[in-house]
């Protein structure tokens, strides 16, 4: 009867070290993972500084707009880039072919829908505005300093500004 009691605890001890092993295994490889998962993550990563980004005019608009791609290609797909618009500044009428995904970090900005409906909107606002949505933007009295994503070739498509409604 004794050595069948120690066989069960024998085998109830051994269970019980592999299952200890398999997690311990399991679990320093998700929370320390080797430097290839390191690495591989590190290739699809994108850190940026704003501070040093390289900013440009945003062709066919009025001078003050300007642009710094933080990751993709704005000529052949999808694109994330920072818009930075001076204080009071007017962001004509337009839409794009893409859906247009828009974070504003600083600054306030009037948002105005192609029916003429205007609606203000602080820092920390999110937009998500599906393809060929006609808008434009003002910039309140500081700067502002917008996150947008793109998910097609970044066009600029001007129209004509409705007649604002209050």
């Amino acid at each position: 009867m004794l050595s069948k009691v120690l066989e069960i605890a024998k085998t109830i001890i051994l269970k019980f070290t592999l299952i200890t092993i398999s997690l311990v295994v399991l679990f320093t490889g998700i929370l320390f993972p080797t430097q290839s998962a390191l690495s591989l993550e590190k290739s699809n990563s994108t850190i940026a500084n704003l501070s040093s980004l390289s900013w440009k005019p945003i062709d066919g608009i009025p001078q003050g707009a300007q642009v710094a791609v933080l990751n993709g290609n704005t000529t052949k797909g999808a694109s994330e880039v920072m818009i930075r618009l001076p204080a009071g500044y007017t962001f004509p009428h337009h839409s794009h072919s893409s859906r247009e995904v828009l974070f504003l970090s600083e600054g306030e900005i009037t948002y105005i829908a192609d029916d003429g409906n205007k609606q203000k909107l602080p820092a920390n606002s999110y937009l998500d505005l599906p393809s060929g949505t006609k808008h434009s933007v003002l910039c309140g009295q500081n700067p502002c300093l917008v996150f947008a994503r793109y998910e097609q070739p970044f066009d600029l498509i001007l129209s004509p500004a409705p007649k604002t409604k209050s």
